[in-house]
């Protein structure tokens, strides 16, 4: 799944951002959209997921033009605090400058060379990417975040082959991605229950598409450990290749101090 640069993460809010990992039984859907998020939540390891107090992984995203070839690609550092507070913190280069991005739940800034960026949109970006690149590793256990509203979209064949069962995902304002604004529908294989891929529409008559790959197991969950994301229609007909972001060095559980989160000291 790829969050929009423009949309979503922008818009996300910092009360989402400090919600916990632990899922309460209430805000399991009843019906069929219940059933296809139950297995996919066993496939992934909910037990062990609501366990972690942290996570941290090196992304690293290869961005493409419309021919296919490597516009960029940009090696970064996560590490997060998934429970009892929310924490996100984000490290690397641009253009040669080192960019530090920290989220402590409430707030979040933006450094460059250990300098901050001062301006809404640097405060917007810094909230928005720790916020949304947690929130999308974090999938598909925060489905069930406050605000989230599933509802059973019916079956599909995907190129591949594999049969899915479909999730259509909205939010509330002020809940998890860009409350309110955008639609997602997720894709998981009838058999396994594993996240396939998602579909989005995020402003009005756009969508893209992303494909879910290379599932490792890390501390007993399930991350998929690629994504590619296409343009797309609203039928979620794919076009060009966009991006591709992959996850390694995954590790749960590391410490994360409250000075992680915090502007650096000058």
């Amino acid at each position: 799944m790829k969050m929009p640069l423009k949309g979503s993460l922008l818009a996300v809010i910092a009360v989402a951002a400090a919600a916990r990992v632990a899922i309460p039984a209430d805000r399991m859907p009843e019906g069929p959209a219940g059933a296809v998020l139950s297995r996919a939540l066993a496939y992934a390891g909910e037990d062990a997921w609501k366990s972690k107090t942290s996570v941290e992984f090196r992304k690293t995203v290869t961005r493409y033009k419309p021919d296919g070839s490597v516009e960029r690609k940009r090696v970064e550092m996560h590490r997060y605090r998934l429970q009892p507070r929310f924490g996100g913190r984000i490290e690397r280069d641009e253009e040669g400058k080192k960019v530090l991005l920290v989220n402590d739940g409430y707030q979040a800034w933006r450094f460059v060379d250990g300098q901050p960026a001062t301006t809404q949109e640097d405060a917007h970006a810094a909230r928005g990417a720790t916020f949304g690149s947690h929130y999308v590793f974090g999938m598909p256990f925060k489905l069930l975040d406050p605000g989230v509203h599933l509802a059973p979209a019916g079956r599909e064949k995907l190129a591949d082959g594999t049969e899915v069962e479909k999730i259509r995902t909205t939010y509330d304002k002020g809940a998890g991605d860009a409350g309110g604004l955008h639609t997602w529908t997720y894709y998981f294989d009838v058999k396994t229950g594993r996240l396939c891929a998602a579909h989005l529409n995020y402003e009005t008559d756009k969508y893209d598409f992303t494909e879910y790959s290379d599932d490792q197991s890390v501390s007993g969950v399930r991350i998929a450990t690629r994504r590619r994301g296409f343009t797309a229609d609203a039928t979620k007909k794919t076009g060009t290749l966009v991006a591709e972001t992959v996850y390694d060095q995954v590790r749960f559980d590391v410490p994360t101090p409250d000075s992680m989160f915090s502007p650096p000291k000058p």
